[in-house]
């Protein structure tokens, strides 16, 4: 059995590989783990090393081998299309090789709806077409309220795809249409065999692109970390 960890700047996200298949741990503490007979752990950090170290410490894992997977201008037949492909994040980087993985042989979209949203175009030869970056729904929202005098949000998220009748209903559903929008022209750009969704938005953006053939993997990431064990 085997630990990955998406580590981040404030959260880190856990799952269980075992005899090849992946399962979310929703609990990712040390008394869960103690009881676990993990063998290393595999990691995909945007945080500071000293995070790792905490982390190491936290879970009681100092013991264990821990492997940092980085992006690779080419593995498991995927191909970055980075002329620097260490610059290209490596959430987008897994997602890709989850994406190879699991829908072999065909054109898919990519999107992951987290804190951004990232869209990235993968080939069914594996060429990554490159992608695109832009604010998730939160973001967009403290971006407009923080950056002018009179437009002020709830607390609660109720955006719809229709006019707003008020600033808030105006500012969530403005907010909602820009990441649709944004998905469904990359969409019209490239048509692909597959709309893949991973992040925390992406059931909720799933409701409103049935037209399209879309999947829905919450641990998408985590099916490309898993590749990389006994490398």
């Amino acid at each position: 059995m085997y630990l990955l960890l998406d580590i981040g700047n404030t959260r880190e996200k856990a799952a269980l590989v075992k005899n090849g298949k992946v399962t979310a741990l929703p609990q990712l503490a040390a008394d869960n783990l103690a009881k676990l007979p993990v063998k290393a752990v595999y990691f995909a950090c945007v945080a500071s090393q000293e995070r790792v170290v905490a982390i190491k410490q936290q879970l009681g894992l100092e013991h264990l081998p821990w492997r940092q997977v980085h992006s690779d201008a080419q593995a498991y037949g995927v191909r970055s299309s980075y002329q620097q492909p260490q610059t290209l994040g490596v959430d987008r980087w897994l997602a890709m090789l989850g994406a190879q993985l699991l829908f072999p042989a065909q054109n898919v979209l990519i999107v992951d709806a987290g804190t951004a949203v990232t869209l990235d175009w993968l080939a069914l030869d594996g060429q990554h077409g490159g992608g695109w970056i832009i604010p998730g729904l939160k973001m967009q929202q403290q971006a407009v309220v923080k950056n002018t005098a009179k437009v002020f949000n709830a607390e609660m998220f109720n955006g719809r795809l229709e006019p707003g009748i008020d600033t808030v209903a105006g500012l969530q559903n403005g907010c909602l249409a820009a990441i649709l929008g944004a998905i469904m022209l990359a969409w019209q750009q490239t048509p692909s065999d597959k709309l893949l969704l991973t992040g925390g938005d992406s059931k909720f953006l799933k409701s409103y692109l049935s037209d399209l053939p879309v999947v829905v993997e919450p641990l998408l990431i985590f099916h490309g970390l898993a590749r990389y064990i006994d490398m």
